[in-house]
């Protein structure tokens, strides 16, 4: 008569103490989710530490990228500007008259550069350098007085190169590079940007990668051939046919014996002076 009810408590008493264990249970595992939460929002991105002077250790910098770099001026730097890769043979001005550009090759060189650049300091002009950079580098002092005197300087390979375009893509780029880097050697920070072929070697990669190392291809209208000493008259008579109302001419302050390169200098600057000429370096 009394089991019932015995039975009845027993298993009521076992009910509640099992829900008491799965409460207390449940309410375990929340609060180990929580600790974990907080622990991995308090050290975001963060690894284990490593033991002291065995390994990275613990990474404490920002992950933001960095920000963009900043020219001189402290503006964000702009990509380099596009250069033409077609072959300059013009001095390139709009203005109205007679405009030429005077350019040397194959220096820089003892004496004859020096000579030149008297004459030019005489008349107050000023021309391009077309600098081999093997002379670059054995004299760099002439490259300074150039550089100096105000004029401009211009690429025409390591070695005077004259089959550079039938060479690979990275033969053509190391004899232009290595110039550039013999002549900034020589004078640190001064612009190159022209290039010139030796031999009048172009091709559309030769073209292609002066552009891309931020030279434009500068060629001629007027070649003297001093290189072959025709005489100073001989060589006045080539201009005066070949120029017209403007032009880029071409002569040598270096390569060999110039002693007619510089006479020819002497005689040509004042005629094109008194033939209404102005001076310029090619736009």
């Amino acid at each position: 008569m009394f089991s019932l009810p015995v039975r009845s408590m027993s298993f009521q008493a076992a009910v509640a103490v099992l829900a008491v264990f799965l409460c207390g249970f449940l309410v375990w595992t929340a609060a180990g989710d929580t600790v974990t939460s907080k622990a991995a929002a308090a050290t975001p991105g963060t690894t284990p530490d490593a033991t002291p002077g065995g390994g990275e250790g613990q990474y404490e910098g920002s992950t933001s990228p960095p920000p963009p770099l900043a020219s001189a001026s402290g503006s964000p730097s702009a990509p380099p500007t596009k250069v033409s890769s077609a072959v300059q043979a013009k001095p390139g001005r709009t203005e109205p008259g007679k405009w030429v550009s005077l350019t040397f090759d194959d220096g820089p060189w003892n004496t004859y550069t020096d000579e030149i650049l008297a004459i030019l300091k005489q008349y107050n002009v000023k021309a391009v350098f077309c600098m081999v950079g093997n002379q670059a580098r054995d004299l760099p002092s002439e490259v300074q007085k150039v550089v100096a005197d105000g004029h401009t300087l211009c690429n025409h390979t390591m070695s005077h190169d004259e089959q550079l375009s039938k060479k690979s893509p990275d033969e053509i780029r190391g004899q232009m590079q290595h110039a550039l880097d013999a002549i900034g050697k020589a004078s640190p920070g001064t612009p190159v940007p022209f290039y010139r072929a030796p031999g009048g070697g172009w091709s559309p990669l030769v073209q292609e990668t002066a552009a891309s190392l931020g030279m434009r291809s500068l060629g001629w209208s007027v070649d003297t051939e001093d290189w072959k000493k025709p005489g100073v008259d001989k060589a006045m008579a080539t201009v005066s046919k070949q120029l017209g109302n403007s032009g880029i001419i071409l002569m040598h302050d270096g390569g060999g014996d110039r002693k007619m390169s510089v006479e020819l200098l002497k005689k040509l600057v004042p005629q094109l002076i008194a033939e209404g000429y102005q001076f310029t370096i090619p736009a």
